[in-house]
């Protein structure tokens, strides 16, 4: 890691990773509608009952989803369920989901020529569509890998919920705008399998179906990335994505925490080879300088945010996956097994095996 440039696999002195703080988290409207009709009905000792009022108020003035943390996104989720079709209740909300309803970046994915364009500004600017998940795709031969992931601070039951909302909307969105009844190849889910009449529903919506995956993964045909979209306009799909770089550009300054989440959720998003300086500062629309400038007030630095991002996918391959020391290297941008070793001994005293079978080892 001796400049930007590199990954920083093979530096003899790998930088300390940077913890990562909280992130703040929204939903897209048609979400927070139904989680705020579900919670109508919470008794007035409820800790959120004085939040709904606001947000009520809120939403009757036609104004955005606000920025939740997560214990507000676990309680208000665990507070609405009760109220929600039960088994699947993420399903029929998710079926009711327009891209119009993801703002500018809907509209730029909507006017988008194909599915593999919409899905990649979809990826790009995830911070304006509104979802508390963080998506991230690989490219596999003949399919597209969608990995949605909530992070640690949201629950289980959490996660699951706002997973299976996402891709019956992701799926109802693409059958829309293609015009064509698309059925992925599988669709791995975290949690236990539901009952019957459940099951029966998701594989309904989402084809096959593997309950108690590590990680929950949509599988895509290749194929379909190269789908031609029914409202596809070049100069609309323009406007549209100048409007999302705007947005992104000039948004309201940020507090040094949401700054930081916002580069390890776009460093998570880029490959292991292109997570230097430039490219992850072009994406953020800022200048090399001002990302140096913005973490130095964190009291720390690039290196070590993208260490900290390495750190927490090497900690995910090597508890969930079977996958050998050196496939694990080779996926995270090392140049061989050896120097996975000595970065993750260094950044945290144990050795590849040792976090296998002691995953909760700092």
């Amino acid at each position: 890691m001796g400049n930007d440039r590199e990954t920083g696999s093979d530096s003899q002195h790998p930088p300390s990773p940077a913890l990562a703080p909280p992130r703040p988290l929204r939903f897209a409207p048609v979400l927070w509608r139904a989680l705020l009709a579900a919670t109508r009905d919470l008794p007035p000792t409820h800790p959120l009952t004085r939040h709904l009022r606001h947000w009520r108020a809120e939403l009757d003035a036609a104004q955005p989803p606000p920025q939740l943390n997560a214990p507000q996104v676990n309680t208000l989720i665990r507070a609405a369920l009760p109220g929600l079709p039960p088994h699947a209740p993420g399903l029929e909300i998710g079926a009711a989901q327009t891209l119009t309803a993801f703002g500018p970046a809907g509209f730029a994915m909507m006017t988008a020529p194909t599915v593999g364009d919409a899905l990649h500004i979809g990826l790009r600017f995830q911070h304006l569509i509104g979802t508390p998940l963080i998506l991230r795709a690989t490219q596999h031969p003949g399919e597209l890998h969608l990995h949605l992931r909530a992070g640690a601070e949201l629950h289980a039951d959490v996660e699951r919920f706002l997973t299976e909302e996402f891709i019956a909307s992701l799926l109802g969105i693409l059958r829309q705008e293609t015009g064509r009844d698309l059925r992925p190849h599988r669709t791995d889910l975290t949690g236990p399998s539901p009952p019957l009449d459940g099951r029966l529903r998701y594989h309904a919506a989402f084809g096959p179906v593997t309950f108690g995956a590590p990680h929950s993964t949509v599988v895509l045909p290749g194929a379909w990335l190269t789908l031609p979209l029914l409202r596809a306009d070049p100069a609309t799909h323009r406007d549209a994505l100048a409007w999302c770089g705007r947005l992104t550009h000039a948004a309201p300054p940020q507090s040094d925490q949401t700054f930081d989440a916002q580069l390890r959720d776009c460093l998570r998003l880029q490959p292991p080879h292109d997570r230097d300086l430039g490219t992850v500062a072009a994406l953020l629309g800022l200048h090399p300088r001002t990302v140096r400038h913005r973490l130095s007030r964190l009291g720390t630095t690039f290196r070590e945010v993208r260490a900290g991002v390495l750190l927490d996918e090497a900690r995910e391959w090597l508890t969930h996956t079977p996958d050998s020391t050196e496939t694990v290297a080779q996926r995270l941008g090392f140049s061989d097994a050896r120097s996975f070793r000595r970065a993750l001994k260094a950044w945290t005293g144990h050795t590849p095996q040792e976090l296998r079978q002691h995953p909760d080892r700092e």
